[in-house]
């Protein structure tokens, strides 16, 4: 017999979808359109930027840079629009105000802080300043003690202890009767202790 060479078949290759290319490709050109009109729409919906201006006070410069000088009058308190108080770009004096043990419940629990208190003023008002502390020593006290008496425990546990110093320049600038004398004030040290801390 003869051995008939069998031809082995060959099967044909697989055929690519003819749609698969073409929708990759639309796919990709929607989602560009999708990203470029979010942009626009986003570009278009959130406006301009606000611009800052610097505002120029007599004979020192421009007011509101780095290291300015005055550049946080708005943030605590001294500002509103008014032109700064003499020496308020000018050098700066530190003055003791006082030192106190209040006691603060708003916890629930008794808390007894010690609590150092100074103040930044200008050098040509430090010795008015260091006369009106002296003279309203018991006021200085009763409103500090006031201040920390009636703080929030969150307040009591801020970095900075920016609301009790924003709350006791405001009311050293009713016991003083001057806003502006008083720039910043400072609390060197606070120590808290009680139970359950």
């Amino acid at each position: 017999m003869a051995a008939e060479e069998v031809e082995p078949k060959q099967e044909p290759a697989p055929e690519k979808p003819k749609g698969r290319g073409l929708s990759m490709v639309v796919v990709a050109i929607l989602m560009s359109v999708e990203g470029v009109g979010v942009f626009f729409l986003t570009k278009m919906l959130s406006g301009s930027p606000a611009t800052a201006t610097a505002v120029e006070v007599e004979g020192h410069g421009t007011e509101g840079g780095a290291n300015g000088g005055g550049a946080d009058h708005g943030a605590n308190g001294g500002g509103h629009g008014d032109k700064p108080s003499a020496g308020a770009t000018g050098a700066q004096t530190e003055i003791e105000l006082t030192e106190c043990r209040p006691n603060n419940k708003m916890t629930g629990k008794l808390i007894t802080l010690k609590i150092r208190v100074s103040a930044l003023v200008a050098a040509a008002d430090a010795e008015r300043a260091k006369t009106l502390v002296e003279t309203n020593k018991a006021r200085i006290n009763d409103r500090v003690n006031f201040v920390v008496r009636s703080a929030e425990p969150r307040d009591l546990n801020e970095p900075g202890l920016e609301t009790i110093k924003r709350r006791i320049k405001h009311e050293l600038a009713k016991v003083l009767g001057d806003e502006r004398l008083l720039q910043e004030v400072l609390i060197p040290e606070m120590l808290q202790s009680g139970s359950g801390l």
